[in-house]
């Protein structure tokens, strides 16, 4: 039995090393992913974490590795956006990036048509499908600068989502957001999740989405990524990173158990 069959993706021995810089970024990073699965990546700042989502979305290229989108070795002689995109991946970026003069259903449907997602019908029913799965359906006239930061963020992933991925490669989808949209974001990517079975990673500094998404989490520390927990394993786990990502919980609940 091929084992890769169950896997959205696979990267081995990746390392990356910007142009003129003596030191790899990433240096011999290795991951896998199942099909259906969702993993949190958070650590420090400037460690790569971005970078990565880019390197997996075929923005940038590795210096060396191997990368296996579901079983599939895509080699980097023709490691692209394109060959990568073909494969059912999409980016979502922290900023959204709505094109300005477009409407919000203008937005969601220009990827369709120029990747020839069907006919006219076919990607009106797709756009509808993404409007109503994000709740942006009231919104579908307005252009990015009348929208809020968490209804843009909501277009940004219903976009993305209108192209079918099979991977979903999410860069801190809550940043910029108050509770109160960003725990209206959360259940709809959850949702998403369970009624699509699409694989995602999210890259983040709030580390209470891997506990909401009950998904795992993983750290991105000394150029590869660290053992992959659930929420509350790395609560209690001896481990420095664990020390120093969560320090502020743990003092919380050792304060709360005092009291």
């Amino acid at each position: 039995m091929d084992l890769s069959q169950g896997e959205a993706l696979r990267i081995e021995d990746l390392h990356f090393r910007y142009v003129g810089d003596e030191e790899d970024v990433l240096d011999g990073l290795d991951m896998v992913l199942g099909r259906g699965e969702t993993l949190c990546i958070a650590g420090a700042s400037g460690m790569g974490k971005s970078l990565l989502l880019r390197l997996i979305a075929g923005l940038d290229k590795p210096d060396s590795g191997a990368l296996y989108y579901f079983g599939e070795h895509l080699p980097l002689s023709q490691h692209t956006a394109l060959e990568v995109a073909k494969r059912g991946v999409e980016l979502i970026f922290q900023n959204g990036a709505l094109i300005s003069n477009l409407t919000v259903r203008e937005n969601i449907s220009v990827p369709l048509y120029y990747h020839h997602r069907g006919t006219d019908e076919e990607i009106e029913r797709r756009v509808n499908m993404a409007l109503d799965l994000m709740r942006v359906r009231d919104e579908e006239d307005k252009y990015p600068h009348m929208l809020s930061s968490g209804v843009a963020k909501r277009v940004a992933i219903a976009r993305a989502w209108a192209m079918d991925p099979r991977l979903l490669l999410m860069d801190e989808p809550t940043a910029g957001l108050d509770n109160y949209n960003r725990n209206s974001l959360l259940p709809l990517i959850d949702n998403m999740q369970a009624l699509f079975k699409t694989s995602m990673i999210l890259v983040t500094h709030d580390l209470l989405i891997a506990r909401e998404l009950g998904a795992d989490l993983c750290f991105l520390e000394n150029k590869r990524l660290s053992q992959r927990m659930k929420f509350e394993e790395w609560l209690t786990v001896d481990l420095p990173i664990a020390h120093e990502m969560f320090r502020n919980l743990r003092d919380f609940r050792s304060d709360i158990s005092r009291s």
